[in-house]
């Protein structure tokens, strides 16, 4: 079973549900589309869950540090770390993919999230598969959900 293009929309809601937590709206949602995962797309840090059950693979949420940055200011954190933005991001891809778990059901096991700097690797995007890519922007930075599951 593969995550067909129209069950996208939980994911574009999920990331659009945690920036209006933080009293943000994202100024733009592209077009998903499918990207080779030889040429991975993702910014600065990078938050990755692994998904077991029924379905296979994995969810990521990518995001410049200058957007984890703004977020952090606006979340008033008193302190703005590297540290404090890779927990950010992990809770944006947790936040993502517990929300997708709801329109997946129960078998739709999430891991915690796992943070690298720049693209997940071939342990979480296999060379044989493709990812959909969903480009988001806010404040004038980027970032992607990426989702490859089957």
């Amino acid at each position: 079973m593969t995550v067909k293009a129209e069950k996208l929309s939980v994911f574009i809601d999920s990331v659009i549900a945690f920036f209006s937590q933080v009293g943000e709206r994202l100024e733009d949602i592209d077009t998903p589309y499918l990207n080779p995962n030889n040429a991975p797309v993702a910014y600065d840090y990078t938050g990755i869950i692994s998904i077991t059950g029924p379905l296979k693979g994995s969810v990521y949420v990518s995001a410049s540090s200058s957007m984890l940055r703004k977020l952090l200011h606006v979340m008033q954190e008193p302190e703005i770390s590297l540290v404090l933005m890779k927990d950010l991001v992990g809770e944006i891809a947790n936040t993502v993919s517990g929300n997708a778990r709801s329109e997946f059901g129960s078998a739709f096991i999430i891991s915690p999230p796992r943070i690298v700097e720049g693209a997940p690797n071939t342990n979480f995007l296999p060379l044989d598969e493709r990812t959909y890519v969903i480009p988001f922007h806010w404040a004038g930075d980027n970032g992607v959900i990426g989702i490859c599951v089957s």
